[in-house]
Formats: structure tokens, C-alpha cells, sequence
């Protein structure tokens, strides 16, 4: 989104996705009156608010311990490095569609010299694609769900298949669950029960929760431990973190307990506007999925931008070309803002997008 598109959107009534906007002023005037806001600052990682959420967060998955990163990229980065080391293999297992290759500039492999198995290409991969692997694997990671492919998610008994196969090989499963929260309300489970088959979750808090930013990586006490030396080395400690950790907290209480709410709307949305457009999937695996669209990113974009001016509505963060001709790729996120209409709106809107 360039300037023009975040003026745009904030001059907007209605978003079609994602949770309702605040202003700065706004958040932060909620975030005055948290509970825990009369608190010292946290310091360099340790402070009263911090470490509740890090206890509150490893509840919620059934870990021993959670750690809390400022950056996700730096959190899996840590526990990728650190499992490498202790396994004395660099070769790490993930799809190419996860954001771990898809967006950070191949990391894993300009920085800490790993070695990227890249399974499966645009679903999930499954047990079979694993076996295949003659390498020596350090770690697999699973990203719950998948973004990139339309938030997909292997089936819950392939999921455990996937975990019954690390374990009985020794592989540490890492689960990037940025999005768990939502990933386990999708399978109409606990997230502790998604968690439960990774040795390490990554979990976020500015995305269905709704927070500023942050993160933290769940698992034993030992393996915490083990990241240490590389969360100093890779700048994973802020002096304070206090503003983020109180909108990871608000975004818990907030939000996470209409996570299933949001993923049976989007359901319901994506069942009425198939006759609109695609939707991939047709049902969708979480609150999220994908709709393609007739026309270039370039067209679309113009388009958007009229059609928010003059209806007041932002529908799309953003599209993206496909490898068919004149179809193009946008995202529908089901948070906060779908309170502000129904679906039979939602409809008209899009109807009158794609005309």
C-alpha cells in the first residue's frame, strides 16, 4: 500500500477485513487504563506485564515456558539456529509458500548458512513428502495456516501424522502458528491441542489478536533456554517493550475469545460471494481466504481507490498477480470490522467492485 491507499483507508466508514481501525490515540488511550499499566516498565525483558503474558501465552498453549520477541523473523530465526546446533544437521524442512522463505529475504540461509528443504509447493506437504527426504533434517516447520496458499491447513489426522512421524524420527517440529489462534479454531480445537504436537509454537500478537506488534516462541524450559544466546545476538531484546506487551494482553482478552466467531463468518461470507468470484478455498480453513479477480494488480488498484473514495468502503489491502492471465489474487481477513455489516452488504459491495 503506498501513502495514497493508508489516506484512503482511513478516511474510510467500513473495511470488508481485518479488526476496526484506532487511531494512536485511541489504543493508547485503552491501553492507559489497563490493569497493568500501573506497573513499573519492563527492562531489558523482565517486568511485571511481560512476564504475564509470557505465563498467560504458555498457558494457553500448554508449554512449559513462552519467550517474548519484539520480531518474529528474529524469534524463528533464534530457535531455527539454536535446534541446527543441537542437532548437527543445517537442513531445515519448510514449504516455499511459508513465510519464513516466502518474505525474509532467504535468512535461514544468508545468515545462519542452514540448508532450506522446501516441500510441496502450493498446499501443505504431507507425511509422504517428508519420508522422501534422504537429507538428515535438524527441524521441520509447518506454518498453521499456510498464508500464502489461501491459509490452508493439512487435515487434523495428516497434522498428527505429520508429529507422530518427527517424533518417531527424532526431528524437532517447529509449528509456525502465527496465526494458531485462528488455526485452532479452524479444526475446532484448543490451541494447546495444536500446540501439543510441535516441540516449539511461534505465536503473534498483532495479527488476530489485534496488537501493536510483538511475539513469542512456546516450548519446554530447556529449549527457551537453548535460544538465549542467539536472541542477544540477533537484537531480540528491547529496553522496554511495554506498549506492545499491554495490546498483546487487551488483544487476549479482546479478541481471542471471538477467534471461532470470526471463522464461522468468514465461512458464511465465503459461501454467499462464490457466485461473485473464486474463492480459494471454497470453505475456507480459518477466518481468511483467498478471491481472484478479473483484471491486472495495476487495474485493480485504480479501481480500489475510486471505489473507496466514492463508497467509502476499503475492501483489499492489497492484490497479486497469479499465473493466469488477467486474474488477480486479494485477500478477505473476517475480524472486528465485519460488525459493521452484514454479509448481504458485503455482497453489494462486491458485486458492484468486480462489475
Amino acid at each position: 500500500m503506498e501513502q495514497i491507499d493508508h489516506e484512503l483507508r482511513r478516511q474510510c466508514r467500513r473495511a470488508l477485513s481485518y479488526h476496526l481501525r484506532e487511531s494512536p490515540r485511541e489504543i493508547l488511550t485503552r491501553l492507559a487504563i489497563h490493569p497493568l499499566a500501573e506497573n513499573v516498565a519492563d527492562y531489558f525483558g523482565k517486568g511485571t506485564a511481560l512476564h504475564q503474558l509470557e505465563r498467560r501465552t504458555a498457558d494457553l498453549l500448554g508449554k512449559e515456558e513462552a519467550q517474548y520477541f519484539h520480531k518474529g523473523i528474529i524469534a524463528q530465526q533464534c530457535l531455527l539456529r539454536s535446534v541446527s546446533e543441537s542437532s548437527t544437521s543445517p537442513a531445515i524442512a519448510l514449504a516455499p509458500m511459508s513465510h519464513i522463505d516466502f518474505e525474509e529475504g532467504n535468512a535461514l540461509e544468508a545468515v545462519h548458512g542452514l540448508r532450506v528443504v522446501r516441500l510441496g509447493r502450493n498446499s501443505p506437504f504431507r507425511v509422504k513428502d517428508l519420508s522422501a527426504v534422504g537429507d538428515k533434517l535438524a527441524a521441520v516447520v509447518i506454518e498453521l495456516p499456510l498464508r500464502r496458499a489461501g491459509y490452508l491447513m493439512p487435515s487434523w489426522d495428516e497434522l498428527g501424522e505429520i508429529s507422530k512421524w518427527c517424533r518417531h524420527q527424532g526431528i524437532h517440529l517447529h509449528i509456525d502458528g502465527a496465526r494458531i489462534w485462528e488455526a485452532a479454531a479452524g479444526y475446532g480445537r484448543e490451541p494447546r491441542e495444536v500446540a501439543s504436537l510441535g516441540d516449539s509454537v511461534y505465536v503473534s500478537y498483532y495479527k488476530g489478536l489485534g496488537g501493536l506488534a510483538g511475539c513469542a516462541l512456546a516450548g519446554s524450559s530447556d529449549l527457551i533456554r537453548m535460544v538465549q544466546p542467539w536472541r542477544t545476538r540477533l537484537g531480540g531484546i528491547m529496553s522496554t517493550a511495554y506498549p506492545y506487551v499491554l495490546s498483546a494482553l487487551d488483544g487476549i482478552d479482546r479478541h481471542l475469545p471471538r477467534i471461532e466467531e470470526y471463522v464461522h463468518r468468514a465461512r458464511a461470507l465465503a459461501s454467499r460471494i462464490s457466485g461473485i468470484c473464486v474463492v480459494n478455498p471454497p470453505i475456507p480453513h480459518t477466518n481468511a481466504f483467498q478471491v481472484l479477480l478479473k483484471g491486472t494488480p495495476a487495474e485493480l488498484v485504480e479501481r480500489h481507490r475510486s471505489f473507496a473514495s466514492s463508497d467509502s468502503v476499503w475492501l483489499f489491502n492489497s492484490f497479486t498477480e497469479t499465473q493466469l492471465p488477467q486474474i488477480t489474487m486479494a485477500e478477505i481477513v473476517i475480524g472486528s470490522a465485519a460488525d459493521l455489516y452484514t454479509d448481504d452488504e458485503a455482497c453489494e459491495w462486491l458485486n458492484s467492485f468486480v462489475k
